[in-house]
This record gives C-alpha cells, sequence and structure tokens, in this order.
C-alpha cells in the first residue's frame, strides 16, 4: 500500500484544519491520518464523477482498517442506491457496508437545489446514519463525504469506541 499522494488520488483530507478549529486541544490528539490506497482512488473518483452528471449523491462502501492513529482505506465499492441529503434511505448502505468486510461509507454532497456549492460538512441526516451504523455494527466506523472532485471532509465516529468482533455469518 502507498502512502496518501496529493497528485495521484482524488482526495487531499481536509479533517484536520476542520476539527481544530472546533476543539484546538482535543482534536489534535485524536485526528488520524488518512491512507488512501490506489485501488480505492479511481472508485471514489468515479463516485464524483457519476455523483456530479446526474446532480445527485452517490454512496460506496468503505473497506480498510482504523488504526489508533491512522485510517487505512484500501477498497471502495459503490452502494446500489442512490442517495439523497433531503431524505435518503440509509438501509442499503447499512445493509451493503457491514463489517468485517467494510469498516464505513462515503457519500458525495451535491445539493439538488438550484444552490451549485456543496456543502463541507456532514448534515444532521448524516449523522444519524453514522450513529445508525455504529448502533447496527457496534464498533466505530470510517465516514467520508466528498464535497469537490479533490476534497473531503473524514471522520472516525466516534472517537474512542473500541471495535467488537463481528462473528461470521452462520453455513447452512
Amino acid at each position: 500500500m502507498r502512502p496518501f499522494n496529493a497528485k495521484n488520488l482524488l482526495i487531499p483530507w481536509a479533517l484536520a484544519a476542520l476539527a481544530a478549529a472546533a476543539a484546538p486541544g482535543a482534536a489534535r490528539a485524536q485526528l488520524p491520518t488518512w491512507v488512501i490506497d490506489s485501488t480505492a482512488g479511481p472508485v471514489l473518483r468515479q463516485l464524483w464523477r457519476e455523483s456530479v452528471a446526474a446532480r445527485a449523491e452517490r454512496v460506496a462502501c468503505l473497506g480498510g482498517t482504523i488504526g489508533p492513529d491512522t485510517v487505512w482505506i484500501t477498497a471502495a465499492a459503490p452502494v446500489a442506491t442512490t442517495a439523497d441529503s433531503l431524505g435518503a434511505g440509509a438501509e442499503a448502505s447499512l445493509a451493503q457496508c457491514a463489517p468485517p468486510r467494510w469498516i464505513g461509507t462515503v457519500h458525495t454532497h451535491i445539493r439538488s437545489t438550484d444552490d451549485s456549492e456543496p456543502v463541507a460538512r456532514f448534515s444532521p441526516g448524516d449523522r444519524a446514519v453514522m450513529s445508525a451504523w455504529v448502533e447496527r455494527w457496534g464498533r466505530k466506523g470510517a465516514f467520508c463525504l466528498l464535497h469537490s472532485p479533490k476534497a473531503a471532509h473524514c471522520e472516525v465516529y466516534p472517537a474512542g469506541v473500541p471495535p467488537r468482533e463481528i462473528p461470521a455469518p452462520a453455513r447452512e
């Protein structure tokens, strides 16, 4: 796995500046480094292109590892549904983006209104979906939103929750 390289990949993660502004002392102690593997980058770029073309949000599962100080994103796969920040049903992403294969989700923030500027932060609805993912799977997750071709906001949510082992499905 190669470390994040802004020239080769889509997303220079802007989390540090956003979190530091919100809680300067605590944020610095909790911010992980985000490393995007070369296999996940093209999927994220395609997700953004499709979202812009449709003027609608898109969702993908994120695969990888959440470490104590680094989040490695090694895979991404689109969810077979559309998203809409004004009333998206999250069931498809909650069901399809399950551990152990997936560690969270990424979605685009494209406004379907006449305001062409995307929002660069999680909405209250986004946070509800993040909470539902954590509640369902009993572990913290990695969540990102793409808000431009080269920028994203990502968080490990909630910080400080140890992962719970998810048993493999029983074979019948």
